[in-house]
Parts: C-alpha cells; sequence; structure tokens
C-alpha cells in the first residue's frame, strides 16, 4: 500500500469541512484532463494557497491544488514561490470555476497553456 504523494497525481489537500461539491468538480477537472488525483486531509488553519503548495510540495508530479474549509480553492507547483499560485478560486465560485482550478493543475503537469 501506498501513502499520500507516492503514486504520480495532483494532490489535492483539503481541509476537514471543505464543500464536498467543491472537492467534486475540482477532481473532475483534473480527470478530464487525464491526469491521476489524490485528496488528502490536511490541517486546520492554512490558506487555500498554503495548502496547495503543501500539496505541490509533496506530489510526485510536484503539482497540488489546496481546498479550504469554506471552499476556496488555488493551484500550485512546488518549485515556484508559496505566494505565487498559478490560479485560485473564491469560495464563491461557480462548478465550471471550479472544474477549471482542476484542469489548470492538470495543465500545469502536462505544459499545457492554462485557460
Amino acid at each position: 500500500m501506498t501513502g499520500p504523494g507516492e503514486r504520480p497525481a495532483v494532490l489535492v489537500h483539503r481541509q476537514r469541512g471543505a464543500p464536498p461539491e467543491v472537492l467534486r468538480e475540482v477532481c473532475a477537472g483534473v480527470e478530464e484532463e487525464g491526469v491521476p488525483v489524490e485528496v488528502v486531509d490536511a490541517p486546520d488553519g492554512l490558506t487555500a494557497t498554503a495548502l496547495a503548495h503543501a500539496a505541490a510540495q509533496a506530489s510526485r508530479l510536484e503539482v497540488g491544488i489546496g481546498v479550504d474549509a469554506a471552499g476556496a480553492t488555488a493551484v500550485h507547483h512546488a518549485k515556484l514561490p508559496v505566494d505565487r499560485p498559478p490560479a485560485t478560486g473564491r469560495a464563491e465560485a461557480t462548478a465550471p470555476d471550479r472544474r477549471r482550478i482542476g484542469r489548470t493543475g492538470a495543465r500545469v503537469v502536462k505544459n499545457l497553456p492554462l485557460d
């Protein structure tokens, strides 16, 4: 059995209480691009950007997504500064915007233009 980040996947670090509908759309966006995704529980008290950066640091693909308890999201790459995520999404985002966050994470992995 493997632990989080051991298989190549975009890691999604979620806080306890992260809205399931946000996770569903974010993961669907990653999967639509043909990239594996893995959801991992993360500690409370971090911003979506900090969660995403920690996820990127733990991912073999060096890309992570953070989802905080309010539903805010961020995409990050392990080699970028913590305060410079390639994409963020507000808690009030629509389902298509949440899915776009997932696609953005997968596109960073594939080195494709971001939407």
